[in-house]
């Protein structure tokens, strides 16, 4: 509901405007008209309501923990709390107005990254109230939802924290709901776990953004460490990328212990500036590019054999297709390319209008494919011309499937979409609450899709009623697996449960401890997962008992690919791992350039994409020894 502009609300705070609405409230500019002679402005917070319970009464617990927290709080960087009332059945929350700008517009009004020395200033009066919230008792406060459009810039240029909406008391080892912003939000955090070192990673995944204008929400999952800032904006210092790194750690203990900490590097900084047009600053006086790094891959191997390479304009996250003689894949310099197997020429690149991440998938003699610019893709698989696009509300991060001439895909948007195959034509929109990233599984005339609410879904393919459902406890991103007549998932959280795909009950349920942005795999008698972190697990796919566990201190990001009585590993950090099925490692090269996509092997080559920017055709040993279509 849209309040218009002179609605009173108790009988005090007049509508003037509306400033803003998210997910759970709207804020408006009010006039307090209980100061007559006065132009006492404020901004009302009103939460929207809800037809789901369980989030109504998640956001009245929200707005009554915001307004608890804020009135015990008293920091120059903090909003004042005026008031706190329900009407008509809506909880409100009355704040003092923050004249100004948030960073995320401020950064798209400038139009171009924030100079060093301004990140700095900001940096530390962000740490300064950290420092004040984390301190405080008996229990320590903690964020959770540190970000640019959080942070208010006022007039006089001092900053300010807005939102207190999700922010807890820090407890060791307690759990809780894995809310955050994706991109911004520390690994942890989508365990449940908050910890004040996650607000430090949130301001490194803020400074980052501010001086690369690349925005973390966009980014494969905990990846920004692997393009450091200054690839991006050759003007920034050594120093400065190095506090921001050690800020994005993925473990909590390799971050810096406290907000106090980190001001003081960002002080010794800025008291030792480095030398204008240094080595640090002199490698471009251009405005920084947003292209990939150069870094490529070594073939200095006896055991990897480089047959062609392919440059593109950005990281490639989607995993390739084989279509005959061509493979076809997705970059995030917004185009899909089919080259040629046993050359790597360009056969044909169609364009959309952002970035891809997704996996192309073959229907008859079409590809088709999802973009970042919110719509469906599909092209002629001969020579790359448009045959449909079907717009959806969001970014498209789900690989479509087929289930016969239907596609289904989810969305950003909160929607599955089943669409005619031949056409584009949409045969239905099914609601899922959150957004979709996880590719579905098709399971006969049924599917199972998952989202980033914790829901998985069995849905009819005919018209996407749901047959069952099941709630797990973190965001679900990767595709599930089948096996014997169970569905397995991995969730973000760590979490990895497998449910009986008649009628979806649990039949067995683990805490793995680690974000899974791979999917699982069953090979043989085992199911795989490959942990972000580096760990990776066996586990039994009838029980769920672990049989055994890897720890490779390598980001995975990428699926596991079978091979034979091995497994192929492909990691964010850069390199190609062989395991036996029994968790030995066989063989691991590295090749100096990160992977996010799962690899495929044809007719004995390997095919991957990579955060460089390039797709590569390799000959290995393993696999021409083993090498296998998948």
């Amino acid at each position: 509901m849209h309040l218009p502009p002179e609605t009173v609300l108790a009988g005090r705070y007049r509508i003037l405007c509306r400033l803003g609405h998210g997910g759970m409230s709207t804020v408006y500019l009010a006039r307090d008209e209980h100061f007559p002679h006065v132009e006492r402005r404020c901004a009302v917070k009103i939460m929207r309501a809800s037809d789901d319970p369980t989030l109504a009464e998640l956001q009245k617990a929200a707005f009554e923990r915001e307004a608890s927290l804020l009135a015990s709080l008293r920091h120059p960087a903090i909003p004042d709390v005026y008031d706190f009332f329900v009407e008509s059945g809506r909880c409100c929350l009355v704040l003092e107005f923050i004249d100004g700008v948030d960073l995320e517009q401020y950064l798209e009004r400038t139009g171009k990254p924030i100079p060093e020395p301004q990140l700095i200033e900001w940096a530390l009066q962000i740490l300064d109230v950290l420092q004040f919230l984390h301190t405080q008792r008996p229990h320590p406060i903690v964020f959770r939802d540190l970000k640019p459009s959080n942070i208010m810039l006022r007039q006089d240029g001092s900053i300010a924290l807005i939102d207190f909406g999700i922010a807890r008391l820090f407890q060791p080892q307690a759990r809780g709901t894995t809310i955050g912003t994706e991109g911004y939000a520390p690994p942890e955090q989508y365990r449940g776990i908050a910890d004040p070192r996650g607000d430090l990673y949130a301001l490194g995944a803020t400074l980052y953004h501010l001086a690369t204008g690349i925005d973390p929400r966009q980014q494969p999952p905990f990846s920004l460490t692997q393009r450091p800032p200054r690839t991006v904006n050759p003007h920034l210092s050594e120093g400065f990328e190095h506090i921001v790194l050690r800020a994005l750690a993925y473990e909590p203990a390799d971050r810096f212990p406290n907000a106090a900490a980190m001001a003081q590097a960002l002080r010794a900084l800025r008291s030792h500036p480095p030398a204008p047009h240094s080595s640090a600053t002199a490698q471009s006086e251009s405005a920084p590019s947003q292209a990939p790094s150069q870094r490529t891959l070594s073939t200095a191997t006896e055991r990897i054999q480089l047959l062609w390479a392919v440059r593109t304009g950005d990281e490639i996250r989607g995993s390739p297709l084989c279509v005959g003689d061509l493979i076809v894949f997705g970059s995030y310099d917004t185009c899909f390319y089919a080259v040629e197997r046993t050359t790597g020429q360009i056969h044909w690149r169609s364009s959309t209008g952002r970035g891809i991440a997704t996996t192309p998938i073959r229907y008859r003699d079409s590809v088709i494919g999802g973009s970042d610019d919110g719509a469906v893709y599909c092209f002629d698989s001969i020579d790359g011309s448009l045959r449909w696009r079907y717009r959806t509300a969001g970014p498209v991060r789900s690989s479509p499937v087929t289930i016969g001439d239907v596609v289904v895909v989810g969305s950003d948007d909160g929607f599955l979409y089943a669409l005619d195959a031949a056409t584009g034509t949409a045969l239905w929109r099914r609601q899922a609450r959150a957004p979709v990233r996880a590719t579905s599984l098709p399971v006969g005339e049924c599917i199972i899709s998952a989202a980033d609410d914790a829901r998985v879904t069995m849905r009819t393919v005919q018209d996407g009623q749901p047959v069952w459902q099941q709630l797990l406890d973190g965001p679900i991103w990767v595709r599930p697996a089948p096996f014997d007549g169970t569905v397995i998932v991995a969730t973000v959280a760590g979490t990895v449960a497998c449910f009986d795909l008649a009628d979806g009950s649990c039949r067995w349920r683990q805490a793995l401890g680690d974000a899974f942005v791979a999917s699982p795999v069953v090979v043989g008698s085992l199911v795989l997962f490959a942990g972000n972190a580096g760990t990776v697990v066996a586990c039994h796919p009838d029980t769920g008992e672990r049989l055994w566990q890897l720890q490779l201190r390598q980001r995975i990001a990428s699926t596991p690919v079978p091979l034979g009585n091995m497994v192929l590993i492909a990691t964010g950090d850069g390199e190609l791992v062989w395991l036996s099925l029994t968790g030995e490692i066989i063989e691991r090269e590295a090749l100096g350039v990160g992977i996010v996509s799962t690899p495929i092997v044809v007719d004995s080559i390997l095919y991957l994409g990579a955060l460089d920017g390039r797709f590569y055709a390799l000959l290995t040993d393993r696999t021409l020894a083993k090498g296998e279509e998948l």
